[in-house]
């Protein structure tokens, strides 16, 4: 064993959990204690999370709302699981997401409850779309990330983590993505985003572009894994 706490825990984990791990390999402590940004490790010393829950839930830790809301749930003995049957608290949550939509949107919008991840919105997107259109392809970004199942990495611009998986799923193209400062057509500036939409708008009028009619587009508004890149509004 390791002379610290830390290295007792991190021993501990390498010989029980798989070679998967990721953040243990940079970040190797075992948290005990978290509050706001902060988190303390098993040896008493205290990290900036810059993390933020890796962007599930930006409040920090232990935020005193999250608190709160949580402790009203288990005191009025809320249910906590449903399956897909609606209560007085999930109509409420419903309530929030349409007001948070432009109200043309929103008035014939529908929400799917798809699963514990973004994969699994991207997974259920992808059958939606070709079922919708009847057709197959799919146009992704460069630089784009959308998940680890076989669906998600083949739609990511990420090769790291699919590039020894075979059979990845077909018909995903990958467009250059409107990077003004890193510019895949070697100009930058404004011009970026409009050569990035006439070159789209060429490919989805071009009968020899190669690509069968795509079912759909999948778009990060801000590119995460890629480098926090924001699409331009135009």
């Amino acid at each position: 064993m390791g002379n610290s706490n830390n290295e007792r825990y991190l021993e501990s984990q390498a010989a029980r959990e798989s070679n998967a791990r990721s953040y243990p390999r940079r970040l190797p402590i075992a948290i005990l204690e978290a509050e706001g940004i902060h988190v303390k490790d098993m040896d008493g010393k205290v990290y900036y999370d810059c993390l933020a829950g890796a962007g599930t839930l930006a409040l920090g830790h232990n935020h005193p709302v999250v608190v709160d809301a949580i402790r009203q749930m288990l005191e009025h003995k809320r249910p906590l699981h449903t399956l897909d049957l609606t209560t007085p608290l999930k109509e409420q949550f419903v309530d929030e997401v349409f007001a948070s939509l432009p109200e043309a949107f929103a008035k014939d919008a529908r929400i799917q409850f798809c699963g514990p991840t973004g994969g699994d919105a991207i997974e259920a997107a992808i059958k939606l779309v070709k079922t919708a259109t009847g057709n197959r392809s799919i146009l992704a970004f460069q630089g784009g990330y959308h998940g680890s199942t076989h669906a998600t990495m083949s739609l990511s611009g990420t090769l790291g983590q699919k590039e020894k998986i075979n059979a990845l799923i077909p018909d995903v193209h990958h467009l250059p993505y409107p990077y003004a400062y890193r510019c895949p057509f070697g100009v930058g500036g404004e011009e970026t985003h409009r050569i990035s939409s006439k070159y789209i708008e060429n490919l989805l009028r071009d009968p020899e572009s190669g690509i069968v009619s795509p079912c759909g587009m999948i778009l990060e508004v801000v590119q995460g894994e890629g480098g926090s890149i924001p699409a331009p509004i135009e």
